[in-house]
């Protein structure tokens, strides 16, 4: 019987005990990271606001903004408010439609070098790299998720190459890129 209990113990301290404290890291973890779910459930009410514009003019409206809103905090904002009006009248308090000319001042030098950075609107995009030899729509178009593709010859030091970069979107700001 005392063999039979020391086994137990044994066998609990060297494969059950290690089995639970990884059990309890995880858990910990998942406590920490949920710090990072309210981003999630902020996308999830973004998403929400979305799918509440039904009306034409509301999501053309919101197409023209979507790449100048500076953060989720101020696309739901926008998105909260009551109408159209409503709206409209939140753009022109906060002189949105300026915000344009400021990140290309902003960008200026990215745009002079031939250059694109995460975060840039695809307006500012077509001033760096011109305009896409193709675009590829994700989802509904006024979302502005996007897929463009730029193919062209570059200089290399064995001649001449075909270069093809794909530029990522995600509301209408780079996401991200690619150079083949």
């Amino acid at each position: 019987m005392k063999l039979k209990f020391y086994f137990l113990s044994l066998l609990f301290t060297v494969v059950l005990a290690p089995g639970c404290a990884i059990l309890q890291k995880s858990m910990q973890a998942n406590h920490r990271s949920s710090g990072s779910k309210s981003s999630f459930s902020q996308k999830d009410r973004i998403a929400q606001l979305e799918a509440a514009l039904t009306e034409r003019r509301q999501l053309e409206q919101y197409s023209r903004v979507l790449p100048w809103f500076e953060n989720d905090d101020e696309k739901i904002e926008f998105l909260q408010l009551a109408g159209l009006y409503e709206r409209q009248q939140w753009i022109r308090e906060i002189d949105f439609f300026k915000r344009p000319a400021q990140q290309e001042d902003q960008l200026r030098e990215l745009i002079d070098s031939r250059d694109i950075a995460v975060g840039m609107p695809e307006a500012i995009v077509r001033k760096s790299w011109g305009e896409p030899d193709a675009v590829e729509v994700s989802g509904h178009p006024l979302y502005k998720n996007y897929r463009w593709k730029y193919q062209k010859y570059a200089s290399t030091e064995d001649g001449f190459a075909m270069s093809k970069k794909t530029v990522y979107f995600e509301g209408g700001k780079v996401a991200g890129w690619e150079v083949q």
